[in-house]
């Protein structure tokens, strides 16, 4: 039994958190008690079983603890999840969205049965082995309209498999979360260049960046671009 007090996210649902505002922790409900995934602490508290989120190792974390004031979930979520790697952020996306769908999406194919292995319990998220730049080669295991792609890529063109997706499959109304790492696109530019040039890129494709959130200190290089379609 642990002694930290757990409690409601002011902002988002299904998230949780503990310690004082400027050392926030992180938490989602585990949807499948009594596992770990990646190794994360397990917190009882009041009952239930909580997974303690690490940002240090999940951008979409990071992206939490600096604030956002777009609110990008909702329990019943459709989310195309674009690098998925072996899972540990997808796996506290099907937390904190139990009634939702993640797709996940993964170019390795060591990485992809990682995250089967780790996810196989999980009945809302559905694995797919596939390469991000080729949206079309994974329609037939989308089923649902997407509310939100999330990307997090290593890829020197990671704006334009952004849109790509995007244009294949985001409603008109959803969400694009853009994980930017400056040096997997260009490894001696400077980064405030690179993601300008990404911002250009996403602006010239007709999208509109509502939000920017510098994640250094989580994730060395990385910033994080909160997207949606431009109105015609």
């Amino acid at each position: 039994m642990s002694n930290v007090e757990i409690r409601n996210h002011p902002k988002f649902n299904n998230i949780y958190i503990s310690g004082a505002s400027e050392n926030l922790k992180l938490y989602s409900k585990n949807l499948i008690p009594g596992t770990q995934v990646y190794g994360e602490r397990l917190i009882e508290y009041r009952g239930i079983e909580y997974r303690e989120w690490d940002p240090y190792r999940s951008k979409l974390a990071a992206l939490i603890l600096e604030n956002p004031f777009t609110n990008f979930f909702k329990d019943d979520l459709k989310c195309l999840y674009l690098g998925a790697s072996s899972g540990t952020t997808i796996s506290h996306l099907s937390d904190i969205i139990p009634n939702g769908i993640i797709y996940g999406v993964e170019f390795a194919e060591r990485s992809i049965r990682q995250l089967i292995q780790n996810t196989s319990t999980r009945a809302n998220i559905i694995p797919i082995l596939g390469d991000a730049k080729h949206p079309e080669n994974y329609t037939k295991s989308i089923f649902t309209d997407i509310d939100l792609i999330y990307q997090d890529v290593s890829q020197p063109n990671q704006a334009e498999i952004a849109i790509a997706n995007s244009n294949y499959y985001l409603k008109d109304t959803g969400i694009l979360i853009l994980a930017i790492k400056s040096q997997s696109i260009d490894s001696i530019e400077k980064s405030k260049k690179i993601y300008e040039q990404e911002k250009r890129t996403l602006e010239k494709a007709r999208y509109e960046i509502i939000e920017t959130s510098n994640i250094h200190k989580y994730a060395a290089n990385h910033i994080i671009f909160i997207v949606k379609k431009k109105a015609i």
